[in-house]
This record gives C-alpha cells, sequence and structure tokens, in this order.
C-alpha cells in the first residue's frame, strides 16, 4: 500500500505543530489545512471573577475551558485569586482532559461527570440541582445544553475565554479533494472541526462521497475523543480511528498504529 497522508485540521497552530511532530515521529507525512480559527474572545477578568463570585458551582466544558481561563487570570495576575473562589466552589468536569487540566492549573481537584454531554446532564444532576452555575467554555457557546442545565440548576452564566470560527472554506475542500484520492488520514481534534469540515463538503455537494470514502477505508476519519466521534457519526460515517483516551499523544499512538499496519500491508 502507498505512503499515507495525515490531514490536520486543529485550528490551534499550537496544538496542529505538535500533533505533527507526533506523526512525523511515527513515520507519517503532515498537512496543515484547518478548518476553523481559534482566537481570544476578549473576555474581562473582572466580568469573569463577578460571575465566579455569584456562582455556587462551575462546570468545566473541555481541557481548553480549563487552560483558557487560567491563562486569562495568569495574564492578569489574578490565578490565585480565581484558584480561591474555584476552591469554595462545587467543581465538575466534563471528560479526563477538563479534569486533568483544572488539577494541573489550578490544584484542584474537579471530577469527571462523563465525555459528553449527554453523559454529564445525568451524572451531574443532583450536583446541580437548585445552584447558581457558571459554565466555562471553549470555543463555541452551547446553547442547546444551557437550556437543559438550566432546567437543573437555579440559574445558569457562562464565561467564554476563546471563540471559534470557521476558516476558509477552501481548506476544508482541499482536505476534502486529497481525502476522496485514497490513503489519506483526515484528524479533528474537537467537535467544531469535524462540524466545520462536513458542513463545507454537504454544502458542496460531495458529503456522501466523502462518507463513502470513509467508510470503505479508502482514507479514514480519526478523531481525538467521544464528542468528536459523536459529531462524525451524526453524519453517516461508521469508520472512526478513536484514541483509547481523549488526548492528543493517544490520538497519534493511534495514528501511527494504522500508519504501521497499512505499511505491512
Amino acid at each position: 500500500m502507498g505512503k499515507w497522508t495525515v490531514i490536520i485540521t486543529s485550528g490551534r497552530p499550537s496544538k496542529a505543530e505538535l500533533l505533527a511532530k507526533l506523526i512525523i515521529k511515527a513515520g507519517g507525512e503532515p498537512v496543515y489545512l484547518p478548518t476553523v480559527k481559534v482566537e481570544e474572545s476578549g473576555s474581562d477578568i473582572s466580568t469573569v471573577i463577578g460571575h465566579l463570585t455569584w456562582s455556587q458551582a462551575v462546570l468545566f466544558m473541555t481541557g481548553q475551558s480549563a487552560w483558557g481561563l487560567a491563562e486569562l487570570a495568569k495574564r492578569a495576575q489574578r490565578l490565585e485569586e480565581v484558584r480561591t473562589l474555584l476552591s469554595q466552589r462545587e467543581l465538575l468536569c466534563r471528560g479526563m482532559k477538563a479534569s486533568g487540566n483544572v488539577k494541573t492549573h489550578f490544584r484542584l481537584e474537579c471530577p469527571n461527570y462523563g465525555e459528553t454531554s449527554d453523559e454529564l446532564l445525568v451524572r451531574a444532576a443532583e450536583a446541580l440541582r437548585g445552584k447558581r452555575l457558571v459554565v466555562s467554555f471553549y470555543g463555541a457557546v452551547d446553547s442547546e445544553l444551557l437550556e437543559e442545565l438550566r432546567k437543573i440548576a437555579a440559574d445558569v452564566k457562562y464565561v467564554q475565554v476563546y471563540t471559534t470560527e470557521e476558516a476558509p472554506e477552501a481548506n476544508a475542500l482541499e482536505a476534502a479533494r486529497r481525502f476522496l484520492e485514497g490513503n489519506h488520514i483526515l484528524i479533528f481534534t474537537s467537535a467544531l472541526g469535524a462540524e466545520a469540515f462536513l458542513k463545507a463538503v454537504e454544502r458542496a455537494g460531495i458529503l456522501r462521497e466523502v462518507v463513502e470514502t470513509a467508510n470503505s477505508g479508502r482514507s479514514v476519519i480519526a478523531v481525538v475523543g467521544p464528542v468528536t466521534e459523536q459529531e462524525v457519526r451524526k453524519y453517516g460515517v461508521t469508520r472512526v480511528i478513536v484514541p483509547e483516551k481523549p488526548f492528543l499523544a493517544y490520538l497519534a499512538e493511534a495514528v501511527a498504529e494504522f500508519l504501521n499496519k497499512a505499511l505491512d500491508k
């Protein structure tokens, strides 16, 4: 079988660079075609601290939402103030990465209530019931989740340190063109990146061909974790590389394992 190329779609250059290094080490050839752009939202630290002061519980939706909040507080030289506020509140995390980053950046324990929003809503209901809740988002605000949380908590506010926007559609279409040629691994490190790609190919009228190519194995899709996997499967993709744990290093290992098997054929 010929050489496989790995298409990285992450909206954060630093994450894409790290993943590219891991892919090269594994013997793959990376190409960077971001399907989203991640930028600072311009959040004001005083507003964020006001929300945290008001809250009784804080929910971190992703590892990046914890990292982003810590970075904002650090730049304003108010990290210890934010850490103290968080230590006095009920902390909840969606996923292992969020839980790990809260511990790393704030030195606090944050129980993982599930890798997906559906799991979170079931498992965290009692912990949130009747409390004033602040949700920490990274990238996009999940308005549907907020509505569900408002049915449980006494009141809900949110903070969003970074925003995500679609990158030029040409990136997604070039990724699709390569993907349809075969022998390409298309990597999504977020549900938003996957959604941006799939919507772009749907608008271009080639969604069916992309899904058929993925399901046939001529090219394959790899995702960082269950939330992104859920987004991809919504469009009919049944064959997906998913790492053992939702971290970039594990994703690179899963891709490396696929590449090694492909080379042996």
